[in-house]
């Protein structure tokens, strides 16, 4: 896996968060990046012919670079927004979209952390939570659980 600097990290979440909010309004929705110190929203998210709102948060990876694997933050509850995980095969490639519910996401990266550790028997306890691509198939393009319809 390749090492990436802080700046490309900075960018590359920043590049999966315009790619949710360009889908988002091509889609006839309103969609604003929240300022980048806003804690566990990324993107607020408007149906102006309903008037409903939805706060989002992104995660994207960049798969050219390794790994299938999102790190998250410790704390999932469910009543967390819903996350957007932005995949970019490679920087030419069109992303492709997975939304998750906060509960889907703590309980599937619970399930998945648990696997790891069982499979690894001599590692550390406190593994970090985490995310894969290959768990998350299901909610390809999953929009609609936004419920912002």
């Amino acid at each position: 896996m390749v090492k990436r600097s802080h700046q490309e990290k900075i960018l590359l979440g920043l590049s999966g968060e315009f790619a949710v909010a360009s889908h988002l309004c091509l889609h006839g929705y309103v969609a604003n990046l929240t300022p980048k110190n806003y804690p566990g929203v990324d993107i607020l998210a408007f149906n102006p012919k309903n008037k409903r709102s939805v706060a989002i948060q992104v995660k994207a990876k960049l798969t050219e670079l390794g790994g299938e694997d999102y790190f998250l933050h410790e704390k999932i509850n469910d009543e967390d927004p819903p996350f957007v995980f932005v995949e970019f095969a490679t920087k030419d490639d069109v992303p492709q979209f997975f939304v998750v519910s906060a509960k889907d996401v703590a309980e599937i990266s619970e399930r998945e952390r648990e696997s790891y550790i069982k499979a690894h028997p001599d590692v550390k306890k406190e593994q970090p939570r985490m995310i894969s691509l290959r768990t998350i198939q299901e909610f390809k393009d999953q929009w609609q659980s936004l419920g912002l319809d």
